[in-house]
């Protein structure tokens, strides 16, 4: 079933994560499964000071819409107002610093291409809170109790490896950074046949096909969202209309699940983040840690 959320209808959590330096705070917009190759997590990110991680990977995906504000990815790299990353599991970005300003951005984190899963908000904070009595996080890093600062390892990693037993383990690396995609300088195009809606193809990612993109419905028109085989998120960048029996506005965001359709009437010239997320398979976990590899392409 569809599912949508407005901005307006849902409450700050102050602080969820304290694995890195700094003050956020999240509406949690969607989450998926915990354990399933496909979890994933989409919230909006909210800061008003100093926020600082280190130079890192991670061993999922991550795309990030900056709505509000500036935010930096690494020295002399900054996503703007508008602006969307793309952060693929085993490429290393960072140090990432931002100084007291306001910042809103949306967050979407999910398994990568490798099929190795994404840890949910749940599992990372019993680590974290389970490591907090035996250790020490500072600087976006944690030791455990009598290590040296030299001694001292990411975060988010020495939680993984808390959580789940084992050492972490990254996928062969896609890309060599980060990819960071302008939507200002990308122009609209209008669809065939389909008048009043327009698109900006940003970008598709990796043989599980991740895809971003913009798409704009005019006034008193009608879109239809949704993927046979894949997730579909999207996020309501401004705008104003009907779905899903219900009313979305500016920030409002939509799940829709593989197979189904949302239809989408705008009553103000209304524009959407839209994100198709990789198609996973389950098992794929298992397989490609056991390999240390890439999994072949076939999809089961």
């Amino acid at each position: 079933m569809v599912q949508i959320v407005n901005f307006k209808d849902l409450p700050w959590s102050e602080r969820e994560e304290r694995h890195r330096e700094g003050s956020l705070a999240f509406k949690n917009l969607f989450r998926g499964q915990e354990g399933d190759p496909n979890n994933f997590r989409l919230v909006l990110s909210r800061s008003d000071g100093d926020y600082t991680s280190p130079h890192h990977r991670h061993n999922f995906d991550q795309v990030r819409f900056c709505v509000r504000g500036s935010a930096n990815i690494a020295p002399g790299k900054t996503l703007n107002e508008g602006d969307v990353g793309y952060f693929p599991e085993g490429t290393r970005y960072g140090p990432q610093k931002d100084i007291a300003s306001e910042r809103l951005t949306l967050v979407l984190q999910c398994g990568g291409a490798s099929g190795l899963g994404y840890m949910s908000s749940a599992q990372l904070r019993r680590g974290l809170e389970e490591l907090e009595k035996r250790g020490t996080f500072a600087g976006g890093r944690f030791r455990f109790q009598g290590q040296t600062e030299a001694e001292s390892r990411d975060s988010y990693e020495a939680i993984w490896e808390h959580v789940f037993g084992r050492p972490m383990e990254y996928p062969p690396q896609r890309y060599d950074e980060a990819i960071l995609m302008r939507t200002r300088s990308f122009a609209w195009v209008a669809d065939a046949g389909q008048h009043g809606i327009a698109r900006k193809r940003l970008g598709a990612f990796t043989e599980r096909g991740t895809r971003i993109e913009m798409l704009r419905v005019d006034a008193g028109h009608t879109a239809s969202l949704g993927e046979p085989d894949a997730m579909v998120l999207a996020f309501v960048v401004v705008g104003k209309g009907q779905a899903a029996g219900s009313t979305f506005e500016d920030y409002s965001a939509f799940r829709i699940n593989a197979g189904e359709q949302l239809t989408l009437d705008a009553r103000d010239r209304s524009e959407l983040l839209v994100i198709c997320l990789p198609v996973l398979s389950p098992g794929r976990e298992t397989a490609a840690r056991q390999e240390n590899r890439a999994p072949a392409a076939s999809i089961a």
